[in-house]
């Protein structure tokens, strides 16, 4: 990041994943979906591409399954325009333990005065079993 405003992009991407991780500490799927720009596409491990409502029912399932904590971690953030471009890792918990963890790409737009996920991929680091 050779810019200021690429930085501070990046310082609130990183207060976006804490407000993330916070809401699905609450098991506030509505809060969660809410962070997706409109058009956004989930593409979350072992299921089909997510839109619209069913982002929002893809939060409400993860945490009626008991996921209630994840850590995320931006390892790099390219800003291009209204466009950011995020990698990092991620660790997910329930109850305390640690259940998954992985990596993400999320393709971040900006909506209005809001930065917003448009494209959310992410993937376990674990072998398969």
């Amino acid at each position: 990041m050779a810019t200021k405003a690429a930085a501070n992009v990046a310082a609130i991407i990183k207060a976006n994943n804490k407000a993330l991780g916070a809401a699905l500490a609450a098991g506030d799927a509505t809060a969660l979906s809410k962070m997706y720009a409109k058009g956004a596409k989930l593409l979350p491990p072992n299921a089909g591409v997510l839109k619209g409502k069913d982002i929002k029912a893809f939060w409400e399932t993860t945490v009626a399954a008991g996921v209630n904590g994840v850590k995320l971690k931006s390892q790099e953030v390219e800003v291009h325009g209204s466009t950011a471009i995020e990698v990092g890792s991620y660790v997910m918990s329930a109850g305390g333990a640690v259940i998954d963890e992985g990596k993400y790409i999320v393709v971040w737009k900006k909506e209005g005065r809001d930065w917003k996920l448009s494209r959310d991929i992410f993937n376990t680091s674990r072998p398969a079993a």
